[in-house]
């Protein structure tokens, strides 16, 4: 069985800012990859009549869409064991493919009170090109970071 989190990396991939921009950012065996990993979702859901929600996702990107794509996925996920493994073994020759390093911290957060975040470091170790995130889409009534850092 394909853990739980994979549905939530694929919808994450499906409406990453690299894929919105036409995979620019991707090499062309990533790009590819995403291109077949998208298609092989989309055939999926197609063949269980669910393709209008992805559909509708990518038309209106907004939480709850994804949230629902992420749902049917995963319920997709774990009724079909063959098809979970293929988009465990294209997911990871995607990450495979990618020489890029990802690394982000407190990301589209959504509080009503206050946000404390102390002493959260990010180190890349390996040549390559790197992206890092700290605070990205955080949104509360007060926030207080202290011994941010980041190193590549």
């Amino acid at each position: 069985m394909v853990e739980p989190l994979t549905a939530a990396v694929i919808v994450s991939l499906f409406f990453s800012e690299a894929i919105k921009e036409g995979g620019k950012a991707l090499g062309k065996g990533a790009a590819d990859t995403f291109t077949l990993l998208i298609n092989t979702i989309r055939e999926k859901f197609k063949a269980e009549g669910t393709e209008g929600l992805l559909t509708r996702a990518q038309n209106q990107p907004t939480e709850a869409n994804k949230a629902k794509i992420q749902d049917e996925l995963q319920t997709q996920i774990d009724a079909d064991e063959a098809f979970a493994q293929k988009l465990k073994e294209l997911v990871n020759l995607l990450q495979a493919q990618d020489e890029r390093i990802r690394q982000v911290v407190l990301s589209e957060i959504e509080l009503t009170g206050d946000l404390k975040a102390q002493d959260i470091s990010q180190k890349a170790a390996r040549d390559g090109s790197v992206e890092q995130e700290m605070l990205k889409g955080v949104k509360a009534q007060n926030i207080d970071v202290g011994n941010l850092n980041q190193e590549a």
